[in-house]
């Protein structure tokens, strides 16, 4: 059994992170997921969320998209349409594209349902996703 992890992730423009991790932890659409070495194989969907990884007593974190983790004994496989490491974000801009989508939001009234209403949902779990990254990724310093 190995005792390291290759946690991959791909979006749609590419390889978007590459590294080992004693162990690698996500946000499943059912809860958190804790994935050590030799965990057996496992497929589930994600929701807007943190992902962390640990490599010895160095803990990263970054954020991702709803999209599929693929688990196999020594390697994760996340496949995702948004994912961002917590130097890449603009914490203002963020802030202003949170704001503008629960304004949007609030023009649905109490027809929370279709797709413009799902797409508006993700773009406010995306930018609270965004903001939560920075904010772990400040503790761990």
């Amino acid at each position: 059994m190995a005792d390291v992890l290759k946690l991959v992730v791909t979006t749609p423009v590419g390889l978007a992170l590459e590294a080992e991790a004693h162990s690698v932890r996500a946000q499943s659409v059912k809860g958190e997921l804790g994935i050590l070495p030799g965990h057996l194989p496992l497929l589930a969907a994600l929701r807007c969320g943190l992902v962390w990884w640990r490599m010895r007593f160095d803990t990263r974190v970054a954020c991702m998209g709803p999209g599929f983790l693929e688990v196999e004994p020594d390697r994760v496989n996340v496949l995702s349409d948004l994912f961002a490491l917590p130097d890449e974000i603009d914490v203002d801009e963020t802030k202003k594209e949170l704001a503008a989508a629960n304004e949007a939001l609030m023009a649905f009234g109490e027809r929370h349902e279709g797709p413009a209403y799902e797409e508006l949902q993700r773009d406010i779990d995306w930018a609270q996703a965004k903001l939560d990254c920075v904010a772990a990724a400040e503790k761990l310093v």
